[in-house]
């Protein structure tokens, strides 16, 4: 067994094993679910390069969304040391939300109040919906056509499909897992789960507000990378609307940390996917870090 594969070996024993009674099944799913937060981040390195599409809403450009959707089948047989080892510290962080799932819900439920909701409510909350992103996604593709602006159409287009892949994602995951959301029960417990094709009411694992969130602006992030104010505006209205959700007791820190994982494997890949790129990697930085990283 390679020191990587040990590495993501000792993270899952951690994740099952850990002095709380969390139960194997349920360790199990959220294992698969992590894995799929990979699915999404990993190109095949044997893939050739892609041609780009137009930046306009031809037929290359929808041809992109099953291209996209194939990816999703790509599985981690070309992963490298730094990819297993990746994979191993989310699943730590993952495990360790999980285990404080119930405490982290007390601390916002104890720090809850009106103008809290109304900040959610009004603030973050429609960024994770569509209720704001979509007429800004549109406004931005106006905008490229009348201003012949490239990078608005690349943009508009690149965020309205990583819009539709994070929420395909997440509702086929929501369906998989069943987990109960914190106001379902009294008391609340995160560690109830229904299982696959349960009871359907139960959908918190993954947060797809989050998802949709970290999709679309890893997007922007990516697209106006030259310009880092614009991903610091992004990413940090994105963090709101994970917030938000544990603030409306819609979903566990487990929930919303998976969804923000997915959301930016799922924008990365759809910016892949736009810009043509052969190569696509999940590693560790230099600086120790977690990084998705596409490669000419």
């Amino acid at each position: 067994m390679t020191g990587a594969r040990f590495m993501v070996t000792l993270a899952a024993l951690i994740f099952i094993h850990f002095p709380m009674k969390i139960n194997r099944s349920v360790a199990s799913l959220f294992l698969l679910l992590l894995y799929s937060v990979l699915l999404f981040g990993q190109e095949a390195k044997s893939v050739a390069v892609m041609p780009a599409y137009s930046y306009k809403p031809d037929k290359a450009y929808f041809k992109s969304y099953w291209t996209a959707i194939k990816k999703t089948a790509t599985g981690p047989a070309h992963w490298d040391k730094k990819e297993w080892i990746a994979f191993g510290g989310i699943v730590v962080g993952g495990a360790v939300l999980y285990i404080y799932d119930d405490p982290i819900r007390d601390f916002f439920q104890g720090h809850r109040s009106q103008s809290t909701d109304q900040i959610s409510k009004y603030g973050f909350e429609p960024w994770g919906s569509g209720l704001y992103t979509l007429p800004l996604l549109g406004g931005f593709y106006l905008y490229g056509l009348s201003a012949k602006n490239r990078k608005a159409r690349q943009v508009a287009l690149g965020g309205t499909q990583a819009f539709v892949m994070g929420a395909l994602s997440v509702t086929v995951l929501k369906v998989i897992f069943g987990r109960h959301r914190p106001y379902q029960d009294d008391p609340p417990n995160p560690r109830l789960w229904t299982g696959p094709f349960g009871q359907l009411e139960y959908t918190s694992m993954p947060s797809g507000h989050t998802t949709v969130a970290f999709s679309v602006a890893t997007v922007f992030a990516s697209v106006y990378r030259d310009k880092p104010w614009v991903g610091v505006l992004v990413y940090g209205m994105a963090g709101g609307v994970a917030l938000s959700r544990l603030n409306d007791d819609k979903h566990w820190a487990s929930d919303v940390f998976i969804g923000a994982a997915l959301g930016f494997a799922v924008g990365k890949t759809v910016y892949h996917i736009m810009k043509g790129h052969s190569k696509l990697s999940l590693g560790i930085s230099d600086t120790g870090g977690i990084a998705l990283a596409y490669r000419l």
